[in-house]
């Protein structure tokens, strides 16, 4: 199985690209490939069963923006057709309508998600979150980070329903934006959220899950009785009624 990082010279903040490695670790099988920015991307062309893309900075969102859209059209057709790919923090802002900025001309996105961003420089939001996910036969708890300079909503007219359905439910913390608890969107096999911990490696009930879902030929989290251990505990301490959670 090929995995494919785009870009990881700069979409590389908060050490998210050991969500990759730990896939790896998890499953020796894995194969990891690197995109940089100058390249086409090597799903367009078959043979990538995951396609993972982390968080940048604001000025790399740009880079990103110039760097896919002359292949627009073809990732929507991929996407479409089923290809997987996994976008963690901002990353999926560059996927979506606009990033609408206060001070700043707006940046225009590839318009593929119908989401927009609203970025405030001035308001880091940063917090601790607990939720759920559904993996069809119960409901399983998911644990993580943000830090984020924006908020997404979807583009007016949309919203959740069959098809853009919410990858997360928060049991405390915020959803995709302030005042809603839906995080993260899963789009045919396209799958967003914004929290950070690297994910897989705060996670590793949701990460056997997820490498059933692209077909791994080893499921069982690496380091399973440490990595539970930890999970346990923040899920302990993230219920504590005196827990600060934003900060």
């Amino acid at each position: 199985m090929k995995i494919e990082i785009l870009f990881p010279e700069i979409c590389n903040l908060y050490a998210e690209l050991q969500n990759i490695e730990y896939l790896r670790r998890c499953d020796p099988s894995i194969e990891i490939v690197h995109t940089d920015l100058n390249s086409r991307p090597l799903f367009l062309d078959g043979g990538v069963k995951l396609v993972y893309m982390g968080t940048t900075t604001e000025h790399g969102q740009e880079l990103v923006i110039q760097s896919l859209k002359p292949y627009r059209d073809e990732i929507l057709k991929a996407l479409e057709d089923g290809q997987f790919m996994l976008l963690t923090g901002n990353a999926s802002e560059m996927f979506g309508s606009v990033i609408k900025c206060e001070d700043d001309p707006d940046i225009e996105g590839l318009k593929i998600l119908p989401t927009y961003a609203v970025r405030d420089m001035m308001h880091r939001y940063n917090s601790l979150w607990i939720g759920q996910y559904d993996n069809g036969t119960e409901k399983r708890d998911v644990v993580g980070f943000k830090s984020q300079f924006t908020q997404c909503y979807f583009d007016e007219g949309k919203g959740f329903d069959d098809e853009f359905k919410p990858l997360f439910v928060a049991e405390r913390g915020e959803g995709l934006h302030i005042g809603i608890k839906e995080e993260g969107i899963r789009w045919h096999n396209l799958f967003m959220t914004y929290l950070l911990g690297p994910l897989f490696i705060v996670n590793p009930l949701f990460t056997e899950e997820f490498l059933k879902i692209i077909g791994a030929e080893r499921t069982e989290p690496a380091y399973k009785e440490a990595s539970m251990n930890s999970f346990l505990k923040r899920c302990k301490e993230f219920r504590e009624p005196d827990r600060g959670f934003t900060y």
